[in-house]
């Protein structure tokens, strides 16, 4: 995702992506250290930085590091920067779980960033069917994640009994076993994130391949349907 701006940053990207953190961490430093970088440029790697600590659950850090570089994407009006910002700093929000603890307020506010993302998405016409795509399947899969959340609101027993299942940890999932640490280092923490999640988020993480990840989701998805 990051490669659009700067070659080195998808380089440290792809190392992420394999399960690499600590290479993916050195190259980043090599970069910033090595390369007199703009300020798109910067605020990138402080957004690749943020992942990076939510791959290996650092996610009070990534938070407030989000945070800052939330703010500092509205203050450019970078388009693509302001989406990628706005992903990141709900990705940090998740690994916090506090998708799931916020209030019906905070959920539209959540919602108002992602639809907002989706509308500028739509106006960029410089990136390529792949990174729109990347984008756009990250944004709804954490609107996903809010939509399912709701029903811990809805005052109903049956309502009520899903909420429940939604939020119980990823180790009640059938077949996860040894594989909740990793699991949750790439921040998927209960069933109903790894129901929401996608193949190819699943296979970079150790020990899962393409037949496990489906294995997993489809076990999550028949959790959640109970």
């Amino acid at each position: 995702m990051f490669g659009v701006y700067l070659d080195g940053l998808r380089q440290a990207e792809d190392l992420l992506e394999k399960g690499d953190h600590i290479e993916a961490m050195n190259q980043l430093n090599l970069l910033e250290k090595g390369v007199e970088l703009n300020d798109i440029e910067k605020l990138a790697a402080m957004l690749l930085n943020c992942q990076i600590m939510i791959k290996v659950g650092d996610y009070e850090k990534s938070f407030l590091l989000a945070k800052t570089a939330f703010r500092k994407s509205m203050a450019i009006s970078h388009p693509l920067l302001v989406i990628d910002s706005t992903i990141t700093f709900l990705d940090a929000i998740n690994g916090l779980g506090m998708l799931y603890d916020a209030s019906n307020k905070e959920q539209k506010e959540f919602i108002q960033l992602i639809n907002q993302s989706e509308d500028i998405l739509k106006t960029i016409t410089d990136l390529s069917k792949k990174d729109k795509s990347i984008r756009t399947e990250h944004l709804g899969r954490i609107k996903g994640i809010i939509e399912y959340s709701k029903i811990k609101t809805v005052p109903v027993k049956k309502d009520k009994a899903k909420a429940k299942i939604a939020s119980l940890p990823i180790e009640k999932v059938k077949g996860v076993g040894q594989k909740a640490a990793e699991l949750r280092k790439a921040g998927f923490k209960d069933a109903s994130q790894l129901a929401l999640a996608k193949i190819e988020e699943l296979t970079p993480i150790k020990g899962i391949g393409p037949a496990s990840a489906k294995k997993l989701i489809e076990s999550a998805k028949e959790l959640l349907n109970q």
